[in-house]
């Protein structure tokens, strides 16, 4: 019976991990299918680096999510960046995972505008996996690239390559993280619509196509949706901006195992 609650929680997490999907992207991108490779945020530490250089104060923030409603799949993280001229730096780490299997990730990267249209970034995240007691633990550092460019004052594209130099995760476990390459573009409509489509290659698993919108009615408050494919899986969330705090709540629904729901606040200082 034990080995049957230990491995349950490993084979989810270890599904989830080679999909690249256990890269958190902040309760705003997750609302929104994981998109937004375009969109200047203080989460694009977690997504696209580039839009870290497209802050104009510096930010902290935590996020905390349970993978399908699971204590043992729960993940929380920091993240702060701070804007210096014309580059940004950023710092994040976080945690996956329970007593018997576990993940960290802490990560640093500098991000720099060229002109008002360019902006491009590079990122160095340590990695550590640690399985029980008996087990022991092993490390890797990766590699993260990114950019965004505008084309037109609505248009943006943006690309970004996770994991470029295949690094393997060695000790026990002897498993390459997932190389993923990702592009996309966001239009933005008005000043109260935006909307993203990206496309995801992990170089060993068929490619998935993400869509977002984000909706402003008002000052306040942020509306959004998004879908992902390959598996098919629903994103919902709301965004409420109040001074310099921003409160962000998201849900992503997959059928096979259920609901993921994220909680964000960030902070924004001088704003």
């Amino acid at each position: 019976m034990r080995r049957s609650l230990f491995a349950l929680p490993l084979f989810l997490a270890a599904h989830a991990f080679a999909g690249g999907e256990l890269l958190p992207a902040g309760a705003r991108f997750a609302g929104m299918g994981y998109t937004g490779l375009t969109t200047p945020d203080l989460w694009s530490i977690r997504l696209n680096p580039a839009g870290l250089a497209g802050l104009d104060h510096p930010m902290a923030g935590a996020f905390y999510q349970s993978h399908w409603l699971s204590a043992d799949l729960a993940q929380q993280g920091l993240a702060v960046a701070v804007p210096l001229g014309k580059g940004t730096f950023g710092l994040s780490g976080d945690r996956f995972g329970y007593s018997l299997y576990n993940e960290t990730k802490v990560t640093a990267g500098y991000a720099m505008r060229f002109g008002e249209g360019l902006r491009a970034a590079v990122q160095v995240d340590y990695l550590g996996v640690r399985l029980g007691e008996n087990y022991g633990s092993a490390s890797a550092f990766a590699v993260e690239l990114g950019m965004q460019a505008k084309l037109t004052d609505a248009l943006w594209v943006g690309a970004h390559v996770y994991n470029p130099n295949r690094v393997v995760i060695g000790g026990p476990y002897d498993d390459r993280i997932p190389t993923l390459l990702r592009a996309g573009f966001g239009y933005t409509f008005s000043k109260k619509l935006l909307m993203t489509l990206e496309a995801e290659k992990d170089i060993d698993r068929p490619e998935r196509i993400r869509m977002g919108v984000e909706y402003k009615p008002n000052e306040v408050l942020y509306l959004r949706t998004g879908i992902t494919t390959g598996p098919v899986q629903g994103h919902f969330g709301a965004g409420f901006r109040l001074d310099r705090i921003d409160i962000d709540l998201a849900v992503a629904v997959r059928s096979q195992f259920g609901a993921t729901p994220i909680i964000g606040v960030n902070y924004r200082f001088g704003a």
